[in-house]
């Protein structure tokens, strides 16, 4: 039986990530990660994280042809909150932050682009979240427990490492997935971007992590000061 080529690209473009994605939530609904929230301090770190998320969900900037810049906040998430309530707490971002740029841009409840959650999703959440609760697993047990390695470990170079990974395979993704001689950028213009996002969320999860495990420790979920501290 012939199958063209078109229909192959058209189901790994739609199919697959909407899967993979429900998969994950799945996965951390069943953690029961929103135990750690009867804690009062944690409700309202978690909350305020929330509006932050959802505020770099929303913000995108465009440098040069076409290279889009946004943050995602998903290694700060997972540090904060550890991996199954950051990727709930993601999620929650993902689907506001276009409810938000919907209403902005004046789209009609039936306009909505509701197929750009899952990869928005999957690129912007997922991945770089397991990528950071892997990365930080590493670090946990390779490096000495001190306050600058927590900051620049689990902060700073997560958050590099754990978006240029998430860019780059969303990269390959999207080129594997396009149909040849498709109009586009090119993929050192799509890399360029994946860069200046990683540095940005290296510049702003490392800042954050630095001032919140100083002035408010007790929201860092994995971060434990009698090890750090000692």
């Amino acid at each position: 039986m012939h199958i063209e080529k078109s229909s192959i690209l058209e189901f790994l473009a739609v199919w697959p990530l909407p899967t993979l994605a429900v998969g994950v939530l799945l996965w951390a609904v069943m953690q029961r990660p929103w135990q750690v929230l009867q804690r009062e301090p944690i409700q309202h770190a978690w909350l305020g994280s929330l509006v932050l998320l959802t505020l770099l969900w929303s913000a995108r900037a465009t440098v040069g042809h076409d290279v889009v810049i946004q943050l995602t906040g998903a290694t700060l998430a997972v540090t904060m909150f550890g991996l199954p309530l950051a990727l709930i707490s993601l999620a929650l971002a993902n689907v506001v932050s276009l409810l938000g740029l919907a209403y902005l841009s004046g789209q009609a409840w039936p306009d909505i682009g509701w197929v750009a959650l899952a990869p928005r999703f999957i690129w912007m959440a997922a991945v770089p979240a397991l990528v950071t609760a892997a990365l930080q697993a590493v670090l946990r047990r390779r490096l000495p427990r001190h306050l600058f390695v927590f900051i620049l470990g689990h902060g700073y170079f997560a958050a590099l490492l754990a978006s240029m990974v998430a860019g780059g395979l969303r990269v390959a993704w999207l080129v594997q997935t396009s149909a040849p001689g498709g109009a586009g950028l090119s993929v050192a213009d799509r890399l360029t971007g994946v860069v200046i996002m990683a540095f940005g969320d290296a510049f702003l999860t490392g800042m954050l992590v630095a001032i919140f495990v100083v002035f408010r420790p007790h929201w860092v979920l994995t971060f434990n000061g009698r090890e750090y501290l000692a």
